[in-house]
């Protein structure tokens, strides 16, 4: 009776948002004419893989503790596989279980961000970068993506870039995250794809976290030597209620079975 109620479970919840694809049979779709999408790092190798998903941020800010710092276009990506695993403890009856890609990442792809100002906050450029500090979101451990609510939770930590740093200058670790919970604050516009019924392509999905904490520095300079300063550029470390993470994104979603070989 269990395994029925969570079907049952699973099923409605699917039809209730337009059939996003957790047990689709279409007929397989060739990879090189998907209009969009990251689908080649969805790991269909996996039996339990029923949803693909992509989440494509396409810009936003993040302010911490009054620091702001514009997120670009493309700077962020988040792409792999979603099973469903019976719980008669959650909200549908199931949880959703993020599967990376078998490329050794944990799904969620970055690229340096540029920190507005500097290291002294002033903008005043410095032959070699000096005064250049990047920001680099990396995941401590996998994602959560949410295929019918179009939540995410991403534990991370920032890596912070700059010649006088050295290469292990963070704020936060894996026993100390940053905590990302994206919930969707303004919702996106469901476009239908031809050619692929069972997907969902959901445009300019509002995520938004202001509950987050951001720890102090570790690791920047010889021997810390320079976390004092990072925290200073940085105001950190920041509790609860004082940072802030906005993202508009594209998100996609397609039945793991259409691109399988059928």
């Amino acid at each position: 009776m269990r395994t029925i109620r969570f079907r049952a479970a699973l099923a409605v919840v699917a039809a209730g948002v337009l059939a996003l694809g957790a047990v689709s049979t279409a007929t397989a779709a060739p990879l090189p004419n998907a209009p969009f999408g990251g689908w080649g790092k969805c790991p269909i190798a996996n039996p339990e893989t029923s949803t693909c998903v992509d989440v494509v941020v396409k810009g936003g800010e993040m302010n911490i503790n009054g620091l702001k710092v514009p997120i670009p276009s493309g700077s962020l990506n988040i792409a792999g596989g979603v099973a469903y695993r019976e719980n008669p403890d959650a909200e549908f009856g199931f949880d959703q279980i993020f599967i990376p890609p078998t490329d050794g990442t944990k799904g969620v792809y970055s690229s340096p961000i540029e920190v507005p100002g500097g290291i002294f906050g002033l903008g005043i450029p410095f032959p070699g970068g000096l005064t250049t500090i990047k920001a680099t979101v990396e995941p401590v451990a996998l994602p959560t993506v949410d295929a019918f609510q179009l939540g995410v939770t991403l534990p991370a930590r920032l890596k912070i870039s700059n010649p006088l740093l050295g290469g292990n200058c963070y704020l936060g670790s894996a026993s100390n995250p940053i905590m990302f919970k994206l919930g969707v604050s303004e919702n996106g516009v469901l476009e239908e794809v031809p050619g692929f019924p069972d997907t969902a392509a959901v445009r300019n999905v509002t995520h938004a976290d202001q509950t987050f904490a951001v720890p102090g520095a570790s690791g920047c300079g010889l021997f810390g030597a320079l976390n004092w300063a990072v925290n200073l550029r940085a105001n950190v470390p920041s509790s609860s209620g004082h940072n802030s993470l906005t993202t508009t994104s594209d998100v996609f979603n397609i039945g793991a079975d259409s691109l399988r070989t059928q």
